[in-house]
């Protein structure tokens, strides 16, 4: 099996999300991920007066993502091969 074929199932590609918020929007916006029908296991790196929130999820999740964060800030997204420098 080649590594990109374990990245890619039936949800799509595998890829890193991650989101830049304020301290005041950042538990707001953990409880809204949180309402998500499916999983997310965040990582969060703190910097001043900003948090970043990154975490995995499959491309056939990002339409119900972006909609549920459109408000949040902008939103970018890394395949994980490129993630971890395949």
């Amino acid at each position: 099996m080649r590594p990109n074929e374990a990245l890619c199932g039936s949800g799509g590609e595998l890829v890193m999300v991650r989101l830049t918020v304020t301290a005041k929007d950042l538990e707001e916006t953990l409880e809204t991920l949180a309402e998500l029908d499916f999983p997310v296991n965040p990582e969060l790196f703190h910097r001043g007066a900003e948090t970043t929130i990154e975490f995995p999820a499959y491309t056939g999740k990002l339409n119900r993502i972006f909609e549920v964060l459109q408000d949040k800030g902008a939103l970018e997204t890394v395949s994980m091969l490129a993630e971890i420098g395949l």
